[in-house]
């Protein structure tokens, strides 16, 4: 009888460590399987707007961009994040970025951030007549782009690598500088 006790409680054991493997699995490929982070820009506005046009059509226009970045986090783990980077472009050109640094995403949480970007548009002298068209048709259009890097671990054992992507286009009208339209895409990769 001894020989058949262990064989039953070696049975027990191994019935009891794959039945609890498959939960896990289960559990991990469902309910904590490792959901996007979303990075949404909420609002936009523009603030302390200088401009000036020379008689020799020397054009200085700068102005801040305060982004207001929502972060959420629809997991049931923590999304630490890597530095998250906003940058500004006019017609394909650089003209601003903003580096947020690191931190951690609760779970199920989410933040809201403004990034404030400084944006000199009148170091790009070679676009001068597209800065003067865009002047004359009143309607300044940029586009941002913000990266968001990070990783989940669940249930303290599996990594998942995340990054999002926002892309935003936005319409200011001019000389007001007020955001008149924007459009932002998200896109995710696992």
């Amino acid at each position: 009888m001894t020989k058949l006790r262990i064989c039953y409680l070696v049975s027990g054991v191994i019935c009891i460590l794959f039945t609890t493997f498959m939960i896990t699995l289960v559990l991990a490929q469902t309910v904590f399987k490792p959901k996007h982070p979303i990075l949404q820009t909420v609002s936009s506005t523009v603030e302390d707007v200088s401009t000036y046009v020379s008689p020799t059509l020397d054009v200085q226009l700068n102005f801040t961009l305060t982004l207001q970045m929502l972060m959420t986090n629809p997991n049931l783990a923590d999304f630490e994040y890597k530095t998250v980077e906003n940058l500004v472009y006019y017609r394909d050109i650089l003209v601003g970025n903003l580096t947020l640094p690191s931190t951690t995403l609760p779970a199920k949480g989410s933040a809201l951030l403004p990034c404030p970007l400084v944006l000199q548009m009148d170091k790009f002298v070679a676009h001068l007549g597209d800065i003067l068209q865009d002047i004359l048709q009143r309607k300044i259009v940029i586009e941002t782009k913000a990266n968001m890097p990070g990783k989940i671990t669940v249930l303290g054992i599996f990594k998942a690598h995340l990054n999002t992507v926002s892309h935003c286009k936005l319409v200011l009208s001019f000389p007001s500088m007020e955001v008149e339209m924007q459009v932002c895409e998200l896109d995710t990769k696992l």
